[in-house]
């Protein structure tokens, strides 16, 4: 099944091009220094790739900003950029090119390498407004908070928003802001055709169907796991990068898997996400996969007027 790579429509911003925001996100004052999460864990520019993959598995965040030793913000690197180093994207040419294939040395390039260098920021002094119009104008899952001269300050992701926003979710079903055509997978798929689709796409989900059924699912940090060298021998003793990309993702996929019903409140999905921190759920009706639901999904739905 095809997913729809989830883009603002011209619906939901103003004549001016800015997002028509919803009037729930009026009716509290949020300051950043309040909202924005602190301290931030971040990386040094020169740091090799293996220590912010470290870095991911350790916190469990799917982001990690690079900065200067005093902070500076210089960059961002995200779980995406990751599995397009990994054979994703026109990254894995680095590992090819530049490392002959060879894994040990992949994994020591500065990250610098892959960061993305034009981070979408806020300043401190900014409003809640201000960041969430950043979020859903770039399309991104999370903004750094920054002070007047660039040090970072905190970070703010659509997690964040969730939390302070939760008392608003509505009455509103999962089925009424789900995606219904979802990107799938089978059990053989390999880590390289799964990265390329993840990259080509635009997401970092997907669901794994034999025979009609789900029976796991593979985020974008499930394929950098394999990458980090102590999980990498268990699969290739010599850390083959050609071995590591014909990996079926039935060997790293997360099953069972938590979904949800169509016909459950979002209310619902909101408590699950958070309990079982994860992003996303997969929408099941008798046995069948029909619809996915993220956070986004219920970000936009809360903070844009007529979504979906």
């Amino acid at each position: 099944m095809r997913s729809k790579m989830r883009r603002v429509e011209p619906r939901f911003l103003r004549s001016d091009g800015k997002p028509n925001f919803s009037d729930k996100i009026y009716e509290r004052e949020f300051e950043l220094e309040v909202i924005a999460r602190k301290p931030v864990i971040t990386a040094s520019q020169r740091a090799p790739v293996q220590e912010v993959i470290q870095l991911m598995m350790n916190k469990g965040f799917r982001r990690v900003p690079i900065t200067m030793p005093d902070k500076t913000l210089l960059g961002i690197v995200t779980a995406t950029d990751l599995v397009n180093y990994f054979g994703g994207g026109d990254y894995f040419n680095i590992i090819i090119n530049r490392h002959e294939g060879n894994l040990f040395k992949a994994v020591e390039e500065p990250i610098e390498s892959i960061m993305s260098r034009n981070v979408v920021k806020a300043y401190i002094d900014e409003t809640f407004v201000d960041v969430l119009e950043r979020m859903v104008l770039n399309n991104v899952g999370a903004v750094p908070i920054v002070t007047e001269d660039e040090k970072v300050y905190g970070i703010i992701t659509e997690r964040d928003v969730l939390r302070y926003l939760a008392e608003k979710v509505t009455g509103k079903k999962v089925k009424d802001i789900m995606t219904n055509d979802v990107i799938t997978a089978t059990p053989e798929t390999t880590v390289k055709e799964a990265a390329q689709t993840m990259i080509n796409l635009g997401f970092r989900r997907l669901p794994i169907l034999e025979e009609g059924k789900l029976i796991g699912i593979v985020v974008a940090i499930d394929i950098v796991k394999v990458f980090h060298v102590k999980n990498a021998v268990k699969f290739s003793p010599k850390c083959s990068i050609y071995d590591l990309v014909r990996i079926p993702l039935s060997k790293i996929m997360t099953s069972p898997v938590i979904t949800i019903r169509p016909d459950a409140e979002l209310g619902e999905a909101t408590k699950i996400m958070k309990e079982k921190n994860i992003g996303a759920l997969p929408v099941v009706e008798d046995d069948r996969l029909v619809g996915i639901i993220t956070e986004r999904d219920i970000v936009y739905d809360l903070v844009l007027e007529e979504y979906r």
